[in-house]
C-alpha cells in the first residue's frame, strides 16, 4: 500500500513498487516447483491492492498478471547463464557484471512493452512515460537486492565482522543524516557527490554480502526519503514523481557501479591468490622433480592443464580432462582422500605419493599435490615425478 502513494498523475499505475524485490527474492531463494505458491499469492495481493485503491477488477488483475510472468522468467534466465556456452565470456569481472542488468532491463522492457500494449487494446488511457515508470519501477528495486541474494548462492559467505557492521552503521548514519535532517553542515555541499563517494569507497572494505546490504539500506533510504519529500533529490526537483525518477536513475547506476567496481577488486583477490597457489605449488614440487600445475575447476573436477604434459603423459593431454581420469593412472588411488580433505574445509594442501602409468605401460613414482585458492571453491593442483623413477629407467641405472 505504500507504494502506491506516488500514483502517476496520467493514470491508475505507481512510480514506486516496493513487492518488486521482495517477489524476485522469494522466486530466487525456492526451487522452481514452490513458485506456483508465491506467484499465486503475489497476484492476488496485488489485486487486492489495485481493487482498493480504486483500479477496475480488469486492470488490477492485467497489472499481477504481468507481474508474476515478468520476475520468473528474470530468475529463469540468470539461472541459465552457467549453462549457455555463448557466455563464456562472461568469466571477465566487467563484462560479467553487466550482464545482469542488461538482462534485467532487456526482460522487464519487453513485459513494460507487452503491458502498455494490452493496457492500449483494454482502453486504458496511459501515457508514454508510463512504459518508462513501470520500468524503473521494478528496475530499481531489483538491482538493490540483487547482490545479497548473489551472494547467498555463494559456496563460501562470512559472516559480518565487527569493521563491516561498523561502516554500514557509518553509512546507514550519513545517508539518514542526509536525506531526512540536512543538518546545517551540509549546507554548501554537493550532498549527491558526497553520498556517492562514501558509498564507492566502502566497496573496497566490504565484502560481497557487505556491499549487497550497503546497496539495500540506500535503497530504502533513498526512496522512502523521496517519497516522504525528503532529501536531495527532492531538493534539487520540488516535484514529487520527478524526484522519485531522478533517485531511481541515481539507485540504478550506482548499483551497477559498485558492483562493477566489487567484482573487479575480487577478481584482483582471485588472480593474487591464484598466483600465490601456483607458487606454492611450483615451490614444492620442484624439490621432487619435474612437475605439471593445473587448476582445478570445483565441484565438477575439471582440469585445465598450465603447461605441458607430454614429459609426463605423452600424446594423452587432451585425455586427462577430468580429476577422474587422473586417478585411472594411478595405481595406487588419491581420489577418496582428495574428495575428504575437500569436504572438510580446513587444511591448505593435499600431496599424495602414487605410481603413474602410462598409456604405453611405463610406470612412474610420483606426487599429486592440491592447494586452495583463497575462498573460492576451485582449487589449483600440480604432478611431479621423482628424480629417482627417472633415473632407475635410464641406461646407466640398468
Amino acid at each position: 500500500m505504500l507504494s502506491f502513494h506516488t500514483r502517476d498523475s496520467w493514470s491508475l499505475s505507481t512510480t514506486l513498487w516496493l513487492p518488486a524485490p521482495l517477489l524476485f527474492a522469494a522466486l530466487w531463494l525456492t526451487a522452481p516447483r514452490e513458485w506456483p505458491l508465491w506467484l499465486a499469492t503475489a497476484g492476488l495481493l496485488h489485486v487486492f491492492a489495485g481493487v482498493w485503491i480504486g483500479r477496475p477488477l480488469a486492470l488490477a488483475c492485467l497489472f499481477a498478471l504481468f507481474d508474476v510472468a515478468i520476475f520468473p522468467l528474470c530468475v529463469a534466465v540468470f539461472r541459465l547463464n552457467a549453462q549457455l556456452p555463448a557466455l563464456r565470456f562472461a568469466r571477465r569481472p566487467i563484462i560479467g557484471e553487466l550482464i545482469y542488468p542488461l538482462q534485467l532491463i532487456f526482460s522487464i522492457f519487453c513485459g513494460s512493452l507487452l503491458l502498455n500494449l494490452a493496457l492500449l487494446l483494454s482502453g486504458y488511457p496511459i501515457a508514454p512515460l508510463h512504459f518508462f515508470s513501470w520500468v524503473l519501477a521494478a528496475l530499481t528495486g531489483i538491482l538493490a537486492i540483487l547482490p545479497l541474494l548473489r551472494e547467498s548462492k555463494m559456496p563460501s559467505h562470512p559472516r559480518f565482522n565487527g569493521r563491516e557492521a561498523l561502516l554500514l552503521a557509518a553509512n546507514t548514519l550519513v545517508l539518514i543524516t542526509g536525506y531526512f535532517f540536512l543538518p546545517p553542515l551540509w549546507q554548501g555541499l554537493n550532498l549527491l557527490l558526497v553520498q556517492t563517494t562514501v558509498v564507492l569507497l566502502s566497496v573496497f572494505a566490504l565484502s560481497g554480502r557487505g556491499v549487497g546490504a550497503l546497496l539495500l539500506i540506500q535503497y530504502l533510504i533513498v526512496v522512502l526519503a523521496t517519497q516522504q519529500r525528503e532529501g536531495i533529490f527532492y531538493t534539487l526537483t520540488p516535484d514529487l514523481i520527478p524526484a522519485i525518477w531522478q533517485a531511481q536513475w541515481y539507485l540504478v547506476f550506482s548499483a551497477i557501479f559498485a558492483n562493477c567496481l566489487y567484482q573487479y577488486r575480487r577478481w584482483i583477490q582471485q588472480q593474487q591468490a591464484l598466483a600465490a597457489s601456483t607458487s606454492a605449488i611450483i615451490i614444492r614440487l620442484s624439490q621432487t622433480g619435474s612437475c605439471v600445475v593445473f587448476r582445478l575447476s570445483m565441484p565438477e573436477e575439471e582440469i585445465h592443464w598450465q603447461g605441458s604434459t607430454e614429459a609426463l603423459f605423452p600424446d594423452e593431454e587432451k585425455t586427462l580432462s577430468t580429476l577422474t581420469l587422473l586417478d585411472a593412472h594411478c595405481d595406487t588411488p588419491f581420489l577418496p582422500g582428495f574428495r575428504a580433505w575437500y569436504s572438510q574445509q580446513r587444511e591448505s594442501s593435499f600431496a599424495r605419493e602414487v605410481v603413474l602409468q602410462t598409456l604405453h605401460g611405463r610406470q612412474m613414482r610420483g606426487m599429486v599435490l592440491f592447494h586452495r585458492i583463497g575462498n573460492t571453491a576451485h582449487l589449483m593442483g600440480g604432478v611431479s615425478l621423482f628424480l629417482t623413477a627417472s633415473a632407475a629407467e635410464s641406461p646407466a641405472a640398468r
